[in-house]
């Protein structure tokens, strides 16, 4: 619905990511690609574009997300996979591209810009750009028991102070929506947000090491590199370990 436009992890340490190198049960992902879907079980707009986001879940260089928002549940059908803390990063996202609205299903690439993420020429030709794009930040991974290592250094040269962000996420989850403009329908959303953490800040000059607990999500993470809370993603990668569930609710961020 468009509003005024504008990883089993049962052998030892598994990590996969986007374009990745394996080095030591590391994951290391270059010229990766992340794209964040914001959408709503309320959105008759979002089922095409919750499909396109499956699509690029399958690309090697993209970390794809979805992003469930709660502005529509007035519509009649509460979005029980939606976290305030998604609706609160497109908003950021808007002020940061001085536009006065959010809408869905936005698309938002890298952090730079974005796109109707159910118009999918104009979404596979903006990946293509960003993905020919070296990251600023070498961005690796490593999940041992629940426990999440993180590494981050400059690639060819100095970057930007930037936030490090651990994001949660389930594979697959299929709703039946039993409400508002998406009622009778079976929608299958994918690399669903489960829980967005910060892990703490990068110099940009210097490489840094970081220690979390593993995230909320059944799928798999992804760390992501980022110039501020919204702004140019420097460089991520992910780690997936499977899973897929039906009906779940989300816990709140």
């Amino acid at each position: 619905m468009f509003k005024n436009r504008n990883m089993s992890v049962l052998m030892r340490r598994i990590v996969c990511g986007a374009t990745l190198t394996f080095v030591a049960g590391t994951a290391q992902a270059e010229n990766s690609v992340v794209v964040e879907l914001y959408t709503s079980q309320g959105c008759s707009s979002c089922p095409p574009a919750d499909k396109v986001l499956k699509a690029l879940t399958r690309q090697e260089n993209v970390i794809a997300l979805s992003l469930n928002v709660d502005y529509w549940d007035y519509l009649g059908w509460k979005d029980d996979l939606a976290l305030p803390g998604n609706t609160r990063r497109q908003r950021d996202y808007a002020k940061m591209m001085r536009s006065r609205h959010v809408y869905t299903p936005q698309l938002m690439i890298d952090g730079r810009m974005d796109v109707i993420g159910s118009r999918r020429l104009q979404v596979d030709a903006a990946v293509e750009t960003h993905a020919q794009t070296k990251d600023e930040a070498i961005v690796k991974a490593e999940i041992a028991g629940d426990n999440v290592s993180v590494s981050v250094a400059p690639a060819d040269k100095s970057a930007r102070d930037s936030i490090v962000w651990l994001v949660g996420y389930d594979a697959s989850v299929v709703k039946e929506i039993g409400g508002g403009e998406n009622h009778g329908r079976d929608i299958e959303y994918s690399n669903v947000v489960r829980e967005w953490r910060e892990l703490g800040k990068w110099d940009g000059n210097s490489s840094q090491n970081f220690k979390a607990t593993k995230p909320m999500g059944t799928g798999g993470f992804a760390v992501i590199v980022q110039d501020g809370k919204v702004g140019p993603i420097l460089g991520a990668t992910q780690v997936r370990y499977g899973g897929s569930i039906k009906a779940a609710g989300a816990s709140q961020n």
